[in-house]
């Protein structure tokens, strides 16, 4: 009787095991089978979001490069002032939408989700932007860890933010030369925006506007922060961005 009750002690115990292992195979496969449907609806985003990137570049940007032509080639047969000051509306405006448009085309494209391609975007539309305003630009960046995803939305928001700093240095600071600095430190990446006018006080410019307020939101969005040092002689605009995401997708 007792051998009876061990042996049969003994199939249950290893229809036990049999049965705890193929659980913990069913789970892992469920679990592999999840991240295989999220890999999958993320390359589709992808591939969507390249398409209608390239339809906009296609179809609407011809469009308005179009407009933007006709309207400078008619400035060039007006007749009267007031014609010319319509015209040229168009023509600055479709500039303008050309302009944008290439952003948003830029953002939505995820050949470009990378930390690199950022750096890259944001150094040419710097240089460009201060140089129509004769402002000198000296760009330093630190030793890179390599080309790191970063998604189209943090992409956008720094972007934006680069963009919205650079404006109010350009309308309030008077300066004559702006220094960034980039550098990675993991899971972080840097950039400091400094420049050489008169400079100002962050809570009282919060207060009379919305560019701080908006740059502080977009930070906030992508799980980021900013912050502002006056100086007599300048300021320096300090943001990070998180790169948590982009470490675990690698």
């Amino acid at each position: 009787m007792p051998v009876l009750f061990g042996i049969v002690l003994i199939w249950f115990l290893l229809k036990f095991q049999k049965r705890k292992h193929q659980t913990e195979l069913e789970k892992k496969d469920l679990l592999l089978r999840e991240q295989q449907l999220i890999i999958e609806n993320q390359t589709a985003i992808e591939t969507e979001r390249t398409r209608i990137a390239s339809e906009m570049h296609d179809d609407l940007g011809s469009g308005l490069t179009t407009i933007r032509y006709l309207s400078d080639r008619a400035l060039k047969n007006v007749t009267t002032e007031e014609e010319k000051i319509q015209i040229g509306k168009i023509a600055e405006q479709s500039s303008a939408l050309v302009r944008n448009m290439s952003e948003i085309i830029w953002a939505m494209n995820s050949r470009y989700d990378t930390v690199d391609n950022l750096l890259s975007y944001i150094r040419h539309y710097t240089s460009e932007y201060l140089e129509s305003y004769h402002i000198d630009i000296d760009w330093h960046q630190g030793e890179w860890v390599g080309d790191m995803r970063l998604n189209g939305e943090k992409r956008r928001n720094v972007f934006l933010v680069i963009k919205e700093a650079l404006h109010n240095i350009v309308k309030h600071a008077k300066a004559s030369k702006v220094i960034i600095h980039v550098h990675c430190d993991l899971p972080q990446l840097f950039i400091h925006i400094m420049d050489n006018g008169i400079g100002f006080d962050p809570q009282l410019s919060e207060t009379k506007g919305n560019g701080l307020y908006n740059i502080r939101k977009r930070m906030n969005t992508i799980g980021g922060d900013c912050s502002f040092e006056h100086k007599s002689q300048g300021t320096t605009m300090k943001i990070i961005i998180p790169l948590f995401d982009e470490l675990r997708s690698n």
